[in-house]
């Protein structure tokens, strides 16, 4: 077997001595090598180009193909925004008519809060009239107490005022001492953190100037190193040098001989080496034009098959947005149908409150009638109060016969309300959902007026309270005259022990009237006792917040600031108990006073607490009937207000179905338009796609230029080494007919007579 011959390597130069005999034929050989692989390479080129034109054409047509379903695809986009502008005023309809729903039960729970509120009221109402007489008990018998306590209490606050006078004075001495042991402490606090800064400062320069000698010794360990080693390397490079140079001077006379020649073959061979490296650097070039549109290609490619996907994704969500568009429309229908069913039940519901506001309306009438009874009773009363107090029995069996009379005009205005009921219920029953609109407005309009009668009959009553008011309030003006007359005369009784008798009595029966001179007595002492607990907590707090400042002597200033502002309150609540304390001696005083103004009027208190009680009857009867009244309005009331409830709830059961249908046009809206959005962004793919190929087809270009004009290169690096071996068969021609002509010179001279012989 015959070793195989090593491949020609265009970039290598290597430059042999001409063998004696044989170098031509040799040389001859490699360059005819050399004209063959150039052929090939031709060859191979211009079927690079012709598969490069191939594939030119399929990617045209690619993209002609790709601009076609991008032209598809925008129609395709078009059709279902013209498909999505329906739904989307589907949507916009829904949405008002929903707020159209919304405002509706909003306005009923507006109504429904408006009847609790009034509710409410009447409660509150109640509760207060309740607690008002509760109140009235409760103060006459907190009186006597009140009393007992005020001179046991007025000797504990003239201690606990020298106490907390001495308190003050501590208490400002500590405050002082504590702050100036705070100021101290800070100036103390201060110096340490300057020191402890100074020394950290101190010891990030000392790290800094470490870590820097240590960068520097690290820096000059490293250099030693490339130095030691640069050393080692100069060492093996000069012995290295030594020994080519003395190859180089065993060389250099062998290469003498062989330098002419080889001078202007190395000529030859560089200017051929030149023109096979351009010819390398054209190829290149092409090499890497073909990689870059290689690379385009690969990249269209997945980006196509990227659009595939994107394409079958959104195929697939244009497919689940149509089965959710259908589930839409299914609970639009059952929410359409549910919706005439809450509109029946609205009308059924509508038809059975104004049959109830028809029955309130009637109880209410009747109440009103009963009201105007017992008020026509109670004026007739007051007048034969006023005309003669001889004739109460006479008034109490008229009072009696009157509310007989009431009984039954009660009874037969119930008959007639039941009637009318029955005629009502009878022609409700035809009307439609405007006759109840109607009805309803109507019977607001029949409760406000029956409102604003009540309001009146509840002025008018009170106005009759003011009155009695007034009239009490001069009886007490002439108790008062008659307090001051008496006064006198009982000063100068004071030494008969009846008339001191006569007086206790009278202080006895005067301190259950003096109403106001005691509750402002009992508000003062509770004041006082309020303030005394907070100065004994404050007091406590103090003891314990100087105890935890001992404690804590190294704590900061802000402590001692909140301590002093602790001790300002503390000090305000103390100048506070004290002006209470002065208040309450001053009304302990007035109530002494009055107590003892108010000791001779007992029989003449007397005769007014009994026309008090008089009319206090009265005014609780007109109490009892307004109270009744009160509760048929809360009751009807309650019925309207759970009716409006059961309304609210069908609102917002119309509300939630509404809201569903809007969340389902919703939903197939946006599968629309992700729909759209899919099929846009398909076609800018394809037109991205349609780009990438063009900029494919133009490098494609590039390279088939390239390709030509290396081409061209290849061909002129072939008549110039056509023309060199032409140059060398004529140099080696030249060279044999000069060799031949010397040894024919040589042999002529050996051959004439007396010639030297040559060594």
């Amino acid at each position: 077997m015959q070793a195989a011959p090593a491949p020609h390597d265009d970039a290598t130069l290597s430059i042999e001595l001409p063998a004696p005999g044989n170098v031509p034929p040799a040389r001859a050989k490699a360059e005819m090598r050399a004209i063959h692989e150039a052929i090939a390479r031709v060859e191979a080129e211009a079927k690079a180009s012709c598969a490069a034109e191939s594939r030119a054409h399929a990617e045209a047509r690619a993209r002609s193909l790709a601009e076609e379903r991008a032209a598809m695809d925008a129609a395709a986009a078009a059709a279902a925004l013209q498909n999505a502008q329906p739904s989307e005023d589907a949507i916009e309809a829904n949405r008002d008519r929903l707020d159209l729903l919304r405002a509706a039960a909003k306005a009923s729970m507006e109504r429904l809060e408006a009847v609790r509120q009034e509710t409410a009221e009447l409660r509150a109402r109640v509760e207060a009239d309740t607690t008002i007489k509760l109140a009235a008990d409760a103060r006459a018998k907190a009186e006597a107490e009140a009393r007992q306590r005020a001179c046991e209490q007025g000797a504990a606050e003239a201690a606990m005022a020298e106490r907390a006078t001495r308190a003050a004075a501590e208490l400002e001495l500590h405050t002082e001492q504590a702050r100036l042991q705070a100021a101290e402490r800070i100036a103390a606090v201060h110096a340490a953190k300057e020191e402890v800064l100074h020394i950290a400062s101190a010891d990030a320069r000392v790290a800094t100037l470490a870590r820097e000698r240590e960068r520097h010794a690290k820096g000059a360990r490293q250099t030693a190193e490339l130095l030691a080693e640069a050393e080692a390397d100069a060492l093996a490079l000069t012995v290295q040098r030594e020994k080519a140079d003395q190859i180089a001077l065993a060389s250099a006379f062998a290469r003498a001989v062989a330098e002419a020649c080889a001078l202007e073959e190395a000529r030859a061979l560089a200017h051929i080496e030149q023109e096979r490296e351009a010819i390398a650097i054209a190829q290149a070039e092409s090499e890497r034009v073909a990689a870059k549109s290689l690379h385009l290609r690969l990249q269209t490619e997945k980006e196509l098959r990227d659009c595939a996907l994107q394409r079958e994704r959104i195929e697939q969500m244009a497919a689940l947005g149509a089965e959710a568009r259908r589930d839409a429309e299914g609970r639009i229908m059952a929410a359409t149908e549910a919706r005439i069913l809450v509109g029946r039940q609205l009308r059924e519901v509508a038809l059975a409150r104004a049959l109830a506001e028809q029955h309130a309306a009637d109880e209410v009438q009747r109440n009103m009638a009963a009201q105007q009874s017992a008020i026509d009773a109670a004026q007739q009363r007051a007048s034969a109060e006023q005309d003669a107090a001889a004739a109460a029995a006479l008034e109490t069996q008229e009072q009696l016969r009157a509310c007989a009379l009431a009984e039954q005009s009660a009874v037969l205005a119930q008959q007639g309300a039941e009637l009318c009921a029955l005629d009502n219920a009878a022609s409700a029953a035809a009307l439609d959902a405007l006759a109840a609109q109607v009805a309803l407005q109507r019977g607001s309009a029949e409760r406000a007026a029956c409102h604003a009668e009540q309001a009146a009959q509840l002025e008018s009553a009170e106005r009759e309270h003011a009155q009695q008011a007034q009239h009490a309030l001069l009886a007490m003006q002439e108790q008062l005259a008659a307090e001051q007359a008496l006064a006198c005369a009982a000063q100068a009784r004071a030494d008969a022990a009846q008339a001191g008798a006569a007086l206790l009595r009278q202080q006895a029966h005067a301190e259950r009237r003096a109403e106001l001179a005691e509750q402002a007595e009992l508000q003062a002492q509770l004041a006082h006792a309020a303030a005394t607990g907070v100065l004994a907590e404050q007091a406590e707090r103090a003891s314990a917040q100087q105890c935890a400042a001992v404690a804590a002597a190294g704590a900061p200033l802000l402590r001692a600031v909140e301590l002093a502002d602790v001790q300002a309150q503390r000090a305000q609540l103390e100048q506070q108990a004290l002006a209470l304390a002065d208040a309450a001696l001053a009304a302990e005083q007035g109530a002494v006073n009055a107590a003892r103004t108010a000791l001779a009027l007992a029989e003449q208190l007397l005769s007014a607490q009994l026309e008090n009680g008089a009319d206090q009857a009265r005014e609780n009867a007109i109490t009892a009937g307004r109270i009744e009244a009160e509760r048929a309005t809360a009751l009807a009331q309650q019925l309207r207000a759970r009716t409006g409830l059961e309304l609210a709830e069908l609102a917002r059961q119309i509300a939630e179905e509404e809201e569903a249908g809007a969340q389902a046009m919703v939903d197939k809206r946006d599968a629309q338009r992700l729909l759209l959005g899919s099929a846009q962004a398909h076609a800018a793919l394809q037109r991205k796609a349609a780009v990438t190929t063009r900029a494919m087809a133009d490098a494609r270009a590039q390279l088939l230029e390239s390709d030509a004009a290396r081409h061209a290169l290849d061909c002129r690096a072939l008549v110039e080494a056509d023309a060199v071996l032409t140059g060398r068969c004529a140099e080696a021609q030249q060279h044999a007919a000069s060799e031949s002509i010397t040894r024919a010179v040589i042999g002529r001279l050996l051959t004439q007579p007396g010639a030297l012989p040559i060594n």
